[in-house]
């Protein structure tokens, strides 16, 4: 029998579980799940989610997952982790425009019910693997608003007055069975009925303790999934780029004693910006599969020349440079730089400093391990014209 679940809302007389109890709902047993994510606090394990979804992807059953509103994708730090081998980011970024990419027969349906988009979605690989993904709507700059990867589909949230078309859009696509029960509201005095069979009682009071201990192993999980989703999140700085790149840098400064902020980590102004000890750092944050160039020089000096003092502003250019390669791989070597040997002499004339991702992960690290690291480290290493590197081993 073909079935789907209703993960995180309630419609009437249809599957559905809300978030906190969806395990007990057994969605292994059904051929379809709709996951509303709009509220991403509700969401348990991510975990435990992407364990389930990738048993669905292993039997080609496909999964509906509703995104996060923009208000939330906001308050998110980090990459949503519930895609299996994938870390996805949902970034505010409001427009009309909306483009149809794919010929599946869900985004022709499901972009009648948007008016226009308030996010869009940004997929990484977590693994070595390299998987793909199929753009299904865009907007005017080609960003996915709707996509899919593997059997599981990434759905821009509803406006309010489409939400019901919205699901009732999914629902036609996966097509399930007829339900084998009454669709009828089960009579008040039925519950009571049961309650007198004979072992209802004894069979509720295990239920109840069991759940108890479930509830706490459950909350112990939770929290060392989490710590251990924090710490392998430290790596981001080694592959990322884009905006969740100035994400991880500024969180690695924050976590070193820098604060760092961006007001306007879209706009046309660097892309991080911090004041310690009476010195104004200005940062520019780039990935790039190869060697970073000088045109990154001269953008970053442009940032400091618009600083509010540029006399006194420092620019720092953070590079993740080789960003597909695993660090060991990385350069230097006889025939390759981190950075171009154009934009070291840039850099040295209008005193501007060049710090590798890599040197930046390596004192994380240290810091992770228990070692002692002064703010007055970092800003030293801040201050270097041409290649950064801190004084801490």
């Amino acid at each position: 029998m073909r079935r789907l679940l209703l993960v995180g809302k309630d419609l009437p007389n249809f599957p559905s579980t809300p978030w906190g109890n969806w395990l007990e709902a057994n969605p292994l047993d059904y051929q379809g799940l709709i996951l509303d994510c709009r509220r991403p606090e509700e969401l348990p394990s991510q975990s435990n989610i992407a364990n389930t979804l990738q048993t669905y992807v292993n039997n080609g059953h496909p999964v509906y997952v509703i995104l996060p509103v923009a208000k939330a994708a906001t308050q998110q730090r980090g990459a949503f982790t519930f895609i299996p081998k994938m870390n996805m980011y949902v970034q505010a970024g409001v427009g009309q425009t909306l483009n149809l990419r794919d010929t599946d027969p869900l985004f022709h349906g499901y972009i009648k019910v948007l008016e226009g988009h308030e996010i869009y979605v940004q997929l990484a690989n977590s693994t070595q693997q390299q998987f793909g993904w199929t753009e299904g709507i865009t907007d005017n700059v080609s960003r996915s608003v709707c996509l899919k990867v593997f059997t599981i589909y990434l759905l821009h949230p509803p406006p309010p007055r489409f939400e019901q078309k919205a699901f009732k859009t999914i629902i036609e696509h996966f097509k399930p069975d007829a339900p084998l029960v009454s669709s009828a509201p089960k009579p008040s005095w039925a519950d009571e009925a049961a309650s007198k069979l004979p072992g209802y009682a004894e069979a509720q009071f295990k239920r109840k303790s069991i759940q108890a201990e479930i509830d706490v192993k459950n909350e112990e999980l939770r929290l060392q999934e989490e710590e251990l989703r924090k710490l392998a999140g430290w790596a981001d700085l080694l592959w990322l780029d884009g905006i969740p790149l100035q994400a991880k840098v500024s969180e690695a400064f924050n976590f070193l004693g820098v604060s760092t902020s961006s007001p306007n980590p879209t706009g046309h102004t660097g892309d991080l910006a911090a004041e310690e000890s009476g010195s104004y750092f200005v940062f520019e944050v780039t990935g790039a599969s190869g060697s970073i160039g000088i045109e990154k020089g001269r953008q970053l000096l442009q940032w400091v020349s618009e600083a509010p003092d540029p006399n006194t502003a420092k620019g720092v250019l953070v590079a993740n440079a080789y960003k597909n390669q695993p660090p060991e791989k990385r350069p230097p070597t006889p025939d390759h730089r981190i950075f171009v040997l154009e934009l070291e002499s840039f850099a040295k004339k209008y005193h501007l400093a060049l710090l590798d991702t890599t040197e930046l992960y390596r004192v994380v690290c240290l810091k992770l391990s228990g070692k002692s690291i002064e703010k007055s480290v970092i800003l030293s290493g801040l201050t270097t014209d041409g290649i950064a590197r801190f004084s801490v081993a």
